[in-house]
């Protein structure tokens, strides 16, 4: 018997204009239950409430109505107090709507800091016209000086943030699952995972493990994919599963180059499994990512 895995709402975007659809369409599949992700519509997340689907978690911010700043949606980080409290209010609204539908995690990005645009892209396109060694580290080294001299401001006001969720989430009985970020200059990199998870040791808050993201950090020289793994095991709560091939991460597992094997070792087997795959995967791909994942031992 297949153990509890959910498909992420992600990949029904533009898809299902009624989620029950979607929902018949990913048992036959063998998901269990479904995430909702955070572009779903107050529309479509009423769907949810109304036809009683097992939810297993949350993507923040959900449903899509939080506040739109210049550089996107209002950030947990940011250093202007208005925008701030807008994004914990939303944070809120989305840990509300998990108790509605009985899930028991809100996965939650923590924001950013500000650094120059194109870091990231940099650090791509030297691993795409195959640059290593020395040349990548030395990038490397300079984005991640230049991150840690902006980052404590930015650092300080996410973990205001956290902290307000952490008492509001414990109260309504909702753990909050701090997720591996994509990009250099989000929150929080690796040490800033320990320092808060440290700070909150409370089964309110833990780690929500992104093998993508994680496995794009590694192969841009920034984080170990192991390390993230092995650091927060004990804190562990949820993982996103999907696949990668070369930078392009939110792939059907099965359909990259991940090593599964090293998930298997390390990841507890008692957390909330989702696959996390972009609306862009076809459907075949997607109806063998159940029997794949059960080939690796994931399930």
């Amino acid at each position: 018997m297949t153990k509890q895995i959910s498909l992420s709402t992600m990949w029904a975007r533009n898809r299902f204009p009624d989620l029950r659809l979607f929902w018949h369409k990913v048992q036959e599949w063998g998901f269990t239950h479904i995430e909702a992700s955070s572009w779903l519509t107050p529309e479509l997340a009423d769907q949810l409430l109304h036809a009683s689907l097992p939810v297993s978690s949350v993507h923040c911010p959900c449903p899509n109505i939080s506040p739109r700043t210049t550089t996107g949606i209002a950030s947990l980080s940011s250093i202007h107090e208005v925008e701030r409290l807008e994004a914990v209010a939303a944070a809120k609204r989305t840990i509300d709507l998990a108790v509605k539908l009985g899930a028991k995690a809100v996965v939650l990005h923590l924001g950013e800091v500000a650094l120059s645009d194109d870091s990231q892209e940099r650090l791509g396109q030297l691993y795409h016209n195959g640059i290593c060694g020395d040349g990548r580290k030395a990038l490397v080294h300079q984005l991640l000086s230049e991150r840690k001299r902006k980052a404590l401001p930015f650092v300080n006001a996410a973990t205001e943030s956290l902290l307000e969720l952490s008492y509001y989430a414990k109260e309504k009985g909702v753990a909050i699952g701090l997720e591996t970020r994509f990009y250099l200059h989000e929150i929080p990199d690796i040490i800033e995972m320990e320092q808060l998870l440290c700070l909150i040791n409370s089964d309110s808050v833990g780690y929500w493990h992104d093998v993508g993201h994680a496995e794009v950090q590694q192969r841009l020289g920034i984080a170990s994919h192991k390390e993230w793994l092995t650091r927060f095991s004990d804190r562990t709560i949820g993982v996103h599963l999907h696949d990668v091939r070369g930078l392009q991460d939110h792939l059907t597992p099965g359909q990259g180059e991940v090593h599964w094997q090293l998930l298997v070792q390390h990841l507890p087997s008692n957390i909330i499994k989702v696959c996390e795959i972009g609306e862009w995967n076809e459907e075949n791909e997607v109806a063998g990512a159940v029997p794949f994942l059960l080939s690796q031992g994931m399930l």
